[in-house]
């Protein structure tokens, strides 16, 4: 009989951590692996540093510290990393793509109509930077500039020193300019910036939109308004740490270079939900197709609503929104059929196409296809 191997799994657990773990378990139960899940029972977070002198076959940890790294480098497990947080990783690495986090954060904030934007992350943190790297990039090919704020992170700090950041980020958030379009680095942290606008009597989404990332639903649910945020793909990042960990295992030769899981996309909710426009009747016009959305509206239709010429409506999507009536109709309904899908899972296909504008479930299935890469059933099947 095949021996059972011991994994350890050494990483802060819950949320979107709850998820991952679920991609884990479905890779063993696929390749049939006889393994057995090693966690401490009474602990939430075990680290790496706590394995010292553990007679096991391999670890997936988060490596968060220059301790965990030295640690994994004298280490003679099977070790994958799937944490962001240190510059290099000292064993191979899987990881969400974060760049491409930062450049959905801007084109979700650009699609509103913001002009000004920021950022907040966190000082000498991986994931932070490049995140920040692709909103930046994104947002200066669009011909604007970001503003930014970095405190340090909690990885390390010791004592009370933190709660400090409050005051520094609410001293940064009444410098901005606004209306204004911010992604925070996380959800916590988009939380944080929401109390600080409180306190300023700063109008979240109106003033300042906040966009998160993780989308941990005991975070944006609660949260007053709920916090948008940018989802993971948390379960195929497990599938896929399991299989780079199960070919280590099995001694096969594995490139050192990084993998990357991209994130699946915006789940929008209220701290976002604004247009930064200031033309009247554009904004009639947007408000008329967002409170009909599920009905099979034309750019016709809209013009005839708001009494304008479709060329005038052609041209003002473009100044205010960079793209034609149809493409952000097009596109809005796309994201529309994507809550759909993840809001009620048991809703049929062929009854989100119809209340999205399309005739069938396979007019939908292609549209959707183009746009986020992956049917609306492969979409569904990968929220776990």
């Amino acid at each position: 009989m095949k021996r059972r191997k011991e994994i350890a799994l050494a990483f802060p657990r819950g949320a979107h951590q709850e998820v991952f773990i679920e991609g884990v378990l479905q890779y063993a139960r696929e390749k049939n692996c006889q393994w057995s899940f090693i966690v401490a029972p009474e602990w939430s977070s075990v680290s790496l540093t706590n394995l010292t002198g553990w007679p096991g076959d391999g670890v997936i940890a988060a490596l968060n510290t220059p301790e965990e790294a030295r640690c994994a480098e004298k280490s003679e497990l099977a070790i994958v990393n799937i944490s962001g947080v240190l510059a290099e990783s000292p064993s191979p690495r899987l990881m969400v793509d974060n760049r491409a986090i930062g450049v959905l954060g801007a084109k979700h904030l650009l699609e509103r109509g913001f002009k000004r934007f920021a950022y907040y992350g966190i000082r000498g943190v991986r994931y932070s930077d490049d995140r920040c790297r692709g909103f930046r990039e994104t947002i200066a090919a669009a011909g604007f500039a970001v503003d930014s704020l970095a405190v340090p992170s909690t990885f390390t700090i010791r004592g009370t020193s933190w709660l400090g950041q409050q005051r520094e980020l609410s001293a940064w958030l009444e410098t901005l300019e606004v209306p204004c379009g911010l992604l925070a680095v996380s959800d916590a942290r988009a939380r944080q910036a929401i109390e600080g606008c409180h306190e300023l009597g700063i109008n979240v989404p109106d003033q300042i939109a906040i966009l998160g990332v993780d989308d941990q639903q005991i975070i944006c649910e609660h949260c007053h308004p709920r916090i948008s945020s940018i989802a993971r793909n948390n379960v195929l990042e497990g599938y896929q740490a399991a299989r780079l960990l199960d070919q280590m295992m099995k001694k096969r030769k594995v490139a050192r270079f990084e993998r990357l899981v991209p994130p699946l996309g915006v789940v929008e909710r209220e701290s976002t939900a604004t247009l930064a426009v200031t033309d009247e009747r554009l904004k009639r016009a947007l408000d008329y197709f967002h409170a009909n959305i599920e009905d099979p509206v034309s750019v016709k239709e809209i013009c005839a609503q708001v009494d304008v010429s479709r060329r005038w409506l052609e041209y003002a999507f473009r100044d205010a929104l960079g793209e034609s009536p149809f493409n952000y109709i097009r596109r809005r309904r796309l994201h529309h059929a994507r809550q759909l899908l993840g809001d009620e899972p048991d809703l049929k296909i062929d009854h989100i196409a119809r209340r999205t504008g399309y005739t069938s479930a396979n007019q939908l299935a292609k549209a959707f296809r183009q746009e986020f890469g992956l049917s609306p059933r492969q979409y569904r099947k990968s929220l776990g």
